[in-house]
C-alpha cells in the first residue's frame, strides 16, 4: 500500500508528530505503539514478530524499504511517502535517516511473569531516565546472551525512539517486565532461585572477575543504577550481594553502559 502524501497535517500522519517531544510521545504512544527509525531498526521490528501499524518514507527510500520488507509493496501495512521537507514538517524536524515506523507494542511483563520465565541471566534497571543508556545496554545484553530485562517503576520506557534507535533495534528482541513494588519484587526473583548482583564501585564490594564465569551462578540478575547516584541503598541491601568492577584507582567509575557489557560478558564466558 504505497501511499504518496501532500500534507503533513495529513491524520494518517498523527502517529508520526512531534517525535523529539518525550513527553508528548509518551502520552501519545501510550502502551499501544513505538517508532522505530531507520533501516535497521525497522528490520528488528520484523523479525522479533512486532506488528508493523505503517512506515513512513522519502521518494529516494521507497526501493530499498520495499527491498527489506518486501509485504509493503502490496500488503496491508501503508507506506506513506513524503518528501524531506514535508516529513520534516510532519515529524518536528529534519529526520536525515528518511525511514521511519509506527509498530504495535507489546504487554510489558510483570517481575512475576518474569520469574516464572524460563530467563536465566537478568539485567535489572534502578532509576535510568536516560533512553541512551539503555539502549546501549539492551544492545548488550543481546550481544552477551541475556535474556530479559526487569525495569523498576521509575526507568525510562525501554520503547523510547532513541532507545530502539541506540539499541540498534535489539531491545525489541528482549522480554521486558516493568516491576511494581521496588526493590520487594526482587524478592521474587529469589524465591525461584536467582542470585542477585548489585553492580558497586564500593571498595567492600566483591571483586566480579572471582565470581563470574564458570562461578557465576545459575540464574543471576544484574543490577545497575543510574548515572551519578547508582542504585539505591534500599536496592543495595536487597540483592543477595554487592559486585565491583575493579577498575584503575586513578578513575572514579564507568559509564553505566560500559559497566553492563563488562558485567554482561563476565557472567557469561564459560
Amino acid at each position: 500500500m504505497i501511499v504518496e502524501l501532500d500534507d503533513p497535517a495529513d491524520p494518517r500522519l498523527d502517529e508520526y508528530c512531534l517525535l523529539n517531544d518525550q513527553a508528548a510521545r509518551r502520552q501519545r504512544e501510550g502502551e499501544e505503539f513505538f517508532i522505530a527509525e531507520g533501516y535497521v531498526s525497522i528490520d528488528r521490528v520484523v523479525d522479533s514478530g512486532h506488528e508493523l501499524r505503517s512506515v513512513l518514507v522519502t521518494p529516494s527510500r521507497v526501493d530499498r524499504i520495499v527491498g527489506r520488507v518486501p509485504e509493503l509493496a502490496d500488503g496491508p501495512t501503508p507506506l506513506y511517502v513524503l518528501t524531506r521537507d514535508l516529513l520534516a514538517r510532519a515529524v518536528g524536524f529534519d529526520l536525515h535517516r528518511g525511514v521511519v515506523a509506527s509498530a504495535t507494542r507489546r504487554p510489558v511483563l510483570t517481575a512475576a511473569d518474569l520469574a516464572a520465565s524460563p530467563a536465566r541471566r537478568v539485567a535489572v534497571l534502578e532509576g535510568l531516565n536516560d533512553a541512551e543508556n539503555v539502549g546501549v545496554i539492551a544492545r548488550a545484553a543481546r550481544a552477551f546472551g541475556i535474556d530479559a530485562l526487569l525495569l523498576d517503576p521509575a526507568c525510562t520506557d525501554p520503547y523510547s525512539r532513541r532507545t530502539v534507535r541506540v539499541s540498534m533495534g535489539e531491545v525489541l528482541h528482549l522480554p521486558v517486565a516493568r516491576a511494581r513494588n521496588w526493590p520487594d519484587d526482587l524478592g521474587l526473583l529469589h524465591q525461584v532461585g536467582f542470585a542477585t548482583w548489585a553492580m558497586t564501585p564500593a571498595d567492600d564490594a566483591v571483586d566480579l572477575w572471582s565470581v563470574s564465569g564458570p562461578d557465576t551462578p545459575e540464574r543471576v540478575g544484574i543490577l545497575l543504577g543510574a548515572e551519578g547516584p547508582g542504585l539505591t541503598t534500599a536496592s543495595l541491601a536487597t540483592a543477595t550481594r554487592r559486585v565491583r568492577i575493579p577498575i584503575s584507582p586513578d578513575v572514579d567509575s564507568l559509564n553505566v553502559g560500559h559497566a553492563a557489557a563488562i558485567a554482561f560478558a563476565a557472567v557469561s564466558r564459560p
